[in-house]
């Protein structure tokens, strides 16, 4: 599970399956990994999923910071593991605006990994996760509590779906294409 910042030049297409996990800090990431494993040992799918690995440090600093949004654009998971104290630095806050900026209107899934600080679950959500739960409704994207257990797949009739099979062609179709009519004489008179 290598950390990679992309080239700032062009987004790099990410393989289906991919997953980009943003973490605040190393007992976020030991967690996220672990998840991240279950994951990735689950899937079906072939090539198994890619994750990147980025540190809010990362999304703070101005060099990498672009270069991470565009890492996180076409990827089909993204995952925020943060702990439960406090709220997001606005620096970070920031970064995710810029993020969902660009994101435009592709299906996906936020996925906030809430480590739990200080004490038993009190059941009411985190000033974080709330944050989370409103980007993924803003950005058009589900969100889950914890990772799935198997990698998610396009649903059937979503317009990603739509766009894979616009460009496909079936036998049927095929057939369809390549059948000569010849046009029905009308009578007349």
């Amino acid at each position: 599970m290598n950390k990679r910042i992309p080239s700032k030049s062009g987004m790099e297409k990410q393989p289906a399956g991919s997953v980009l996990v943003l973490y605040e800090n190393p007992a976020a990431r030991e967690r996220a990994v672990q998840c991240c494993e279950q994951l990735v040992g689950a899937s079906e799918l072939v090539p198994r999923p890619v994750v990147g690995w980025y540190s809010f440090e990362d999304l703070v600093v101005p060099a990498n910071a672009d270069a991470v949004i565009l890492a996180a654009v076409p990827v089909d998971l993204v995952a925020f593991a943060v702990s439960s104290l406090g709220d997001f630095p606005d620096e970070i806050k920031v970064w995710m605006e810029h993020w969902l900026a660009r994101r435009g209107d592709r299906e996906g899934v936020l996925v906030g990994l809430i480590l739990e600080d200080g004490g038993s679950s009190s059941g009411v959500a985190c000033f974080k996760e709330i944050y989370l739960r409103h980007l993924a409704h803003r950005a058009g994207m589900d969100y889950l509590s914890h990772l799935p257990g198997q990698f998610v797949r396009p649903i059937p009739d979503s317009l990603d779906s739509f766009s894979q099979r616009a460009g496909r062609i079936t036998p049927v179709l095929d057939e369809i294409l390549h059948t000569h009519l010849v046009p029905p004489k009308l009578p007349l008179g």
